[in-house]
């Protein structure tokens, strides 16, 4: 008997996201940090044990019994497999095991093809289709192998990766979401927790949570006690014969080391139980909401955060009290994903610190209202008038001071008409900087309100924990 090549029996990673997910599932199944460490003996146990989870699915035979759930997902997977062929109903159990064992078997070597694995380059051994393989994009295109085709070259390794992907993935029982990434210890974090929840699901058959993707994401990256080096991707994906489709979203490294170290440090934990407050709605939860915007429009971040300030501050009468975490929040994210430079964001502190001397101990609240008004989208020509007019009175009554209270930088990182201009931050900044100085100075209005809404600015809602939990179970 010819020795089996070790290349079909040891895991290898490929530029392929879902065949990376579904190794690191493997090394999950192997007890295994990564898959380059999944060879031999560990390689036959860990595919042994996705085998067998299929057979267990394939003879319950009812996507609606108790245990039913894998089956349910497989037609979402695998559609026209020996798993869920619609003659199984019939057939006795030892067939439809058999059937379903030798679907996952590999072939025998004088079957293999003379090609080379498309996604790895050693010996394929066949040729493989929807089946086994998410093919393609959308309903746009053919998701089945053209006529006269056998379909991808691939592996055997490769083809158990793809075999192994619903036990990373967030599962729905409709389409299913991976978190991918090429930080490998990430993937190797995200990937060994779902396999672990997902086997609690299948084995037990509960019926899952069903969080929106987006939030599984953003609850990995809370769990996470490294730094990420790598942008982070959500795959959501079908593969069934009727609406298959493939959708793509990413978070690009800074943002996600941004919103890993924002959910995770002490420092920051009131910014962000700000953050999830800021976006709050009556229908969804901020974890929720934020988990979406970070992935369909990061760049309206430090305006939800400027627009959260000015409510609580009219709200209260008078600075709230979170506004210099808000205000450091925003600086973080402008300096860490935005990328601007940190002396420029010093320079509209420092602006700030100036404009906040302007706020007198008998001002009422209609002046803080009116400088609010200024930050409204239209009015940067009406806060550029303010400013200029208020730089007269600051040269009349402050002498001493060399400092202008607004540099010519200041004006053009605030009002500088260019295309690439980040002015539109830079003004928001400003404004939750003025907030959080005079909040520090402990400034308030004569006609400022006496009491204030009771809450802990440091505590998450218990809604957006809950959520946020759940996204990482799922």
């Amino acid at each position: 008997m010819t020795a089996m090549p070790t290349e079909q029996t040891s895991l290898r990673l490929t530029p392929h996201p879902l065949q990376r997910v579904g190794a690191f599932a493997l090394a999950a199944f192997a007890g295994v940090r990564h898959p380059d460490m999944v060879a031999g003996p560990l390689f036959t146990m860990a595919t042994d044990m996705a085998t067998e989870a299929a057979v267990r699915a394939a003879l319950v035979r009812d996507t609606k019994a108790e245990a039913g759930f894998l089956l349910k997902c497989s037609y979402s997977l695998w559609p026209n497999s020996k798993m869920n062929h619609p003659r199984n109903k019939k057939l006795p159990d030892a067939e439809v095991t058999a059937a379903v064992r030798a679907w996952r078997s590999l072939p025998p070597p004088e079957a293999w093809p003379e090609a080379e694995c498309a996604l790895c380059g050693v010996a394929a051994v066949g040729f493989f289709g929807k089946s086994d393989v998410v093919l393609a994009a959308s309903t746009a295109y053919r998701n089945t192998t053209p006529r006269g085709h056998s379909g991808l070259a691939l592996c055997w390794p490769c083809v158990c990766s793809f075999h192994a992907i619903p036990f990373g993935s967030r599962l729905s029982g409709g389409p299913s979401a991976v978190v991918h990434t090429w930080d490998e210890r990430l993937a190797s974090h995200v990937t060994h927790q779902q396999v672990q929840r997902n086997r609690l699901l299948i084995t037990t058959g509960a019926k899952p949570a069903s969080p929106q993707s987006e939030l599984v994401a953003l609850a990995a990256l809370r769990g996470y006690e490294h730094r990420v080096t790598a942008g982070v991707e959500l795959l959501v994906f079908t593969n069934n014969n009727q609406d298959q489709s493939l959708s793509s979203h990413r978070l690009d490294q800074p943002l996600a080391e941004w919103l890993r170290t924002t959910t995770r440090l002490p420092a920051r934990r009131r910014g962000f139980a700000c953050l999830l407050r800021a976006c709050r709605t009556d229908k969804n939860s901020g974890a929720h909401n934020l988990a979406w915007r970070v992935f369909h429009r990061p760049e309206s971040l430090p305006g939800t955060l400027s627009s959260y300030l000015i409510a609580r501050t009219e709200a209260f009468g008078l600075p709230a009290s979170e506004s210099p975490a808000v205000a450091d929040l925003t600086g973080s994210y402008l300096h860490e994903v935005m990328h601007m430079e940190e002396k420029d964001l010093a320079e509209i502190r420092q602006t700030a610190q100036r404009v906040a001397a302007l706020f007198k101990i008998d001002d009422t609240g209609g002046k803080l209202t009116g400088f609010h008004a200024l930050f409204r989208p239209g009015r940067g020509t009406d806060l550029r008038n303010w400013l200029q007019r208020h730089s007269v009175a600051w040269v009349l009554t402050r002498p001493q001071d060399d400092a202008p209270l607004i540099t010519e930088r200041g004006f053009e990182l605030l009002f500088s008409p260019s295309q690439d201009s980040n002015a539109w931050y830079f003004r928001q900044y400003l404004l939750t900087s003025v907030l959080a100085d005079l909040h520090r100075r402990g400034w308030q209005p004569k006609d400022a309100k006496a009491t204030v809404e009771d809450f802990d600015p440091d505590a998450i809602d218990p809604t957006d924990t809950d959520a946020l939990e759940e996204g990482t179970l799922q």
